[in-house]
């Protein structure tokens, strides 16, 4: 009986013992003054993605500056515009930003080039309680990690969830959709509906290039497919065999999905990205949307959303038969090789992404990327849609959008070709063909191994 008693006692703490550890580091208290330079007069110049986010840092910034004394001055572009402009920088081993803020899939690219310092040793040299570098969620840290080298801290994780109008599927007796049947269904149900005039189904990513790329990319997965032959979770090394699957039946049958749901979708669905999808959403002109996890606030907020108290998230559909894979995505904190004065940006970097002002962040618009802010009982309180994005982490898979140096031009590439079956000019057979050809053209160049 005792043995039993302890096996339980045993167990109990197995599952309770981790939270507790959150909960401790939750509560961990860094002396900044302290831990931080003297960095009087100089200048941080960070350069980062023009997300909803910006603003976040801006209401956050002056508290750095307050205690070391140095003016931190964000450049922020669109997506496109911002990888052209870290490469360039990195080029020409320019030291005009200190802090590189990537995008995950382009961390293989930036260590590779040698644009970035590898953050282990700072993190090593950091008190543990300052940097709290496990309580980061798991498969961020994950892609934040490049052969072993740390490239950014993990600070910006977003996962794409499937946000709908509760009120709106209340009143028709519906629940989320769980595969992608009854979400063509209810998109339909909504779409041209007398009772609700004005209102489409769906908006998704279409534009041309990098948006609708990577939505073909976020949702192959969840059709059953792949796009390289080793590159699936659970994969030892995603990278070992990268013979392209772009032209295989599940990759085809990701654009003639999209192709379907474009009689859903608002006017002008061809030309949806990132924000305008969001936007679609956040005007009460569409039933669903499956988005990044960053624009959530925007519907949350009753001076940028007419939807704030109508909707809700869930975890996005699949296959009939198959587990979602909740893309994952989002931003790391990089220092760049170039800086000149790389003490001033690891100080930033660790304040701004360390435990507590991470929660500041949160509650400014940021994205929870710590277990301690989706855990946080004020925050979930105040955002229960975390309860959400905690179990897409859960499910996600790193690899989701490749990480190899060749990312960036693969994913538009994929995006050119699935445009050109969106406006008719290909069938999806060709223009995954044609992609296809490309990309392994390109693999081919840069060395990869290829069993087919």
């Amino acid at each position: 009986m005792e043995q039993r008693a302890l096996r339980r006692v045993g167990a109990f703490l197995a599952i309770v013992l981790p939270v507790l550890l959150i909960a401790t580091a939750s509560l961990a208290e860094v002396d900044w003054k302290a831990e931080l330079g003297d960095h009087s007069g100089k200048t941080l110049r960070v350069i980062m993605i023009a997300d909803p986010w910006v603003t976040a840092f801006e209401k956050i910034n002056p508290e750095f500056e307050k205690l070391t004394g140095a003016k931190v001055i964000i450049d922020s572009y669109g997506y496109d515009a911002t990888h052209e402009k870290q490469v360039l920088e990195g080029t020409q081993k320019s030291g005009a930003f200190d802090v590189i803020v990537l995008d995950s899939p382009w961390v293989g690219e930036f260590w590779e080039a040698g644009y970035v310092e590898d953050l282990k040793g700072y993190i090593e040299k950091t008190k543990p309680e300052v940097v709290e570098y496990d309580d980061f969620v798991e498969v961020f840290r994950v892609i934040s990690d490049w052969k072993g080298h740390i490239v950014g801290m993990p600070f910006g994780a977003y996962f794409v969830t499937l946000d709908y109008r509760k009120d709106l599927f209340d009143q028709e007796g519906l629940t989320p959709p769980t595969t992608f049947t009854e979400w063509k269904k209810i998109a339909a149900h909504f779409t041209g509906n007398k009772k609700y005039p004005g209102m489409y189904g769906i908006a998704m990513n279409n534009l041309q290039g990098s948006p609708v790329g990577q939505a073909w990319f976020e949702y192959i997965w969840n059709l059953g497919g792949k796009p390289f032959k080793s590159c699936y979770p659970g994969s030892a090394d995603p990278y070992a065999d990268v013979t392209p699957m772009i032209d295989s039946p599940e990759g085809v049958a990701v654009v003639n999905l999209f192709k379907e749901m474009l009689q859903y979708g608002p006017p002008g669905a061809l030309s949806m990205a990132w924000d305008e999808r969001a936007q679609a959403f956040a005007s009460g002109r569409v039933a669903m949307v499956s988005a990044w996890s960053v624009r959530t606030p925007i519907f949350l907020d009753p001076n940028r959303s007419s939807i704030a108290d109508k909707f809700a998230p869930a975890v996005i559909p699949a296959k009939k038969g198959l587990k979602p894979v909740p893309p994952v995505g989002g931003w790391v904190m990089g220092i760049s090789k170039y800086s000149k004065q790389k003490d001033l940006a690891w100080d930033y970097t660790k304040w701004f992404t360390s435990v507590d002002i991470h929660k500041k962040f949160v509650l400014a618009g940021g994205p929870p990327s710590r277990y301690t802010a989706m855990q946080d009982s004020e925050l979930v309180s105040k955002f229960p849609w975390f309860k959400t994005i905690e179990k897409s982490a859960a499910m996600a898979y790193a690899d989701c959008r490749p990480r190899i140096p060749e990312s960036f031009e693969i994913i538009s590439t994929v995006g050119i070709y699935v445009s050109r079956a969106l406006t008719g000019e290909l069938s999806a057979e060709e223009a995954m063909g044609k992609a296809n050809a490309q990309i392994r053209d390109l693999l081919k160049k840069g060395g990869y191994n290829m069993s087919e």
